[in-house]
């Protein structure tokens, strides 16, 4: 069998898509033959990374980082289908919701499967839930400004697509209902973190230093819920540093930050963390707060409970679906700074608990979330599809 990846991102591109695609194809390799067409161009066009072969479509600048879907789009339709023809493939597996294959499906002969990561309706919902006061990206404005003529878009891809995968029960009953899409094939399957980077430390875990530190990780916008960490770091005793890693314009988040008295000593934004710089960000906190409005099947959760690390999280989306409260973490209602801020506290006074709930948050991503798993579940998949299609 011969695959075809679609994604505007990619490693070391910072971004979920990116990284489950990566994980996605590393292990798939062994199963089927693995290309990837991404706007994230490769050092060496048409080359082979680890027995994958990347494609660029490039070049797209700022695709990766919330620019021009369309232009990625376009991208795909010039190039997908001399690809498609002329390494023979099979499966075509696009990533929603940038709808990279929109203008090219009906220009090559191969099946097409979508994964449905997340949805304008899920997105702007959270953004919503942020409230008015909460600072937007310009990203959030434009897909605000332009809701109603995308999601008609979307809709007609999703009612479209035959044949698709979804990271979470939770995105998957949410398009179904919101979008009334019927696809004639889907299944649930989770991301998936990689284990040889993300684990615990090595290093005994020596007495905390002060103050404590605090890590959000992801991409800078309202929906993340980051308003609402800011105020709850503010109110948290003893004091605690706050660090936030992450693409996005920083400035008006420093601003709020300041103005609840948290200066640089207290809250310090990071950027853009390299990715291979992560696992040890994460093994470094004493805590990971995800503190999002939505949420599908968020990676930052998986990679801090792989690296040990406790996390709090807001019971949004499909969190629930992968943190236990109080069994591999523990949740808080979303935009509750006064829930957060206790529980903050409460986690970071309780060494002996954290170390209970850290063990066993451990054993259960190593037993559910592998490559492995989601790469044989997606095959399968694959498998399925193909068989009809033959049949």
């Amino acid at each position: 069998m011969k695959v075809c990846i679609l994604t505007p991102e990619f490693l070391p591109t910072w971004g979920g898509v990116g990284t489950y695609t990566y994980n996605l194809a590393r292990g798939l390799r062994d199963l089927a033959e693995v290309h990837v067409l991404t706007g994230t161009a490769p050092r060496d066009p048409d080359a082979s990374m680890d027995g994958i072969w990347v494609h660029s479509a490039g070049p797209t600048p700022g695709a990766a980082a919330g620019g021009s879907t369309m232009r990625f789009q376009l991208a795909v339709r010039r190039h997908l289908p001399a690809l498609v023809r002329a390494e023979g493939i099979d499966v075509v597996h696009a990533n929603h919701a940038y709808m990279s294959d929109l203008l090219a499906r009906r220009r090559h002969d191969a099946a097409s499967i979508v994964t449905v990561h997340t949805t304008l309706d899920t997105q702007v919902g959270g953004t919503r839930r942020a409230g008015n006061g909460s600072p937007r990206q310009p990203i959030e404005e434009r897909i605000a400004r332009w809701r109603f003529a995308l999601e008609s878009v979307e809709r007609h891809y999703l009612r479209q697509t035959l044949a698709m995968i979804f990271v979470s029960r939770w995105v998957r009953e949410r398009t179904l209902r919101e979008y009334r899409v019927t696809p004639r094939h889907a299944t649930v399957v989770r991301n998936a973190v990689d284990f040889t980077e993300f684990h615990p430390s090595t290093e005994p875990r020596g007495r905390h230093p002060q103050p404590r530190t605090v890590l959000f990780a992801g991409r800078l916008l309202a929906l993340k819920g980051i308003e609402t960490l800011l105020r709850a770091a503010a109110r948290v005793q003893p004091e605690i540093r706050l660090l936030l890693a992450g693409p996005g314009d920083a400035a008006p988040w420093r601003s709020l930050a300041q103005g609840l008295g948290l200066g640089e000593d207290r809250c310090h934004f990071l950027g853009q963390v390299p990715y291979s710089a992560m696992p040890d960000l994460y093994r470094s906190a004493d805590l990971v707060v995800l503190p999002s409005f939505s949420e599908s099947c968020p990676l930052v959760a998986l990679e801090a409970m792989a690296c040990g690390t406790p996390l709090i999280a807001a019971d949004a989306g499909g969190v629930s679906e992968i943190v236990r409260d109080g069994e591999t973490g523990w949740l808080f209602p979303p935009g509750d700074v006064d829930a957060l801020a206790s529980r903050i506290t409460a986690v970071l006074a309780d060494p002996e608990g954290t170390d209970l709930l850290r063990s066993r948050a451990l054993a259960w991503v190593r037993e559910n979330m592998s490559i492995e798993r989601m790469a044989t579940e997606t095959f399968r998949f694959y498998e399925q599809i193909l068989e009809e299609a033959a049949s």
